[in-house]
């Protein structure tokens, strides 16, 4: 698993209830998200794929916030431009 990038979490940061498993990692934050924690606690057998899933609605999100960010910048930018061209006019 090392050899690929993995991590070993903490035995108690998500597993603490099933001493027998361990869980890796690529991005050790994950061994202490909250999100991952809740998954990961119900013990259902698809769970990797459902902590996958919501780290990709993750990524999701901050894509569409990020977008909505550079979006209101230009928005401010070109006001801004604006009204300098009417103060130059004016």
């Amino acid at each position: 698993m090392t050899a690929n990038g993995y991590q070993r979490c903490p035995d108690t940061a998500l597993l603490f209830a099933r001493v027998t498993y361990s869980a890796w990692v690529k991005d050790p934050v994950l061994c202490h998200d909250s999100d991952v924690r809740r998954i990961v606690r119900r013990g259902h057998w698809d769970e990797s794929f459902q902590v996958e899933r919501m780290l990709e609605q993750r990524i999701q999100r901050e894509e569409v916030r990020v977008q909505r960010q550079q979006r209101e910048a230009e928005r401010q930018e070109a006001r801004r431009q604006r009204e300098v061209l009417e103060r130059e006019q004016g």
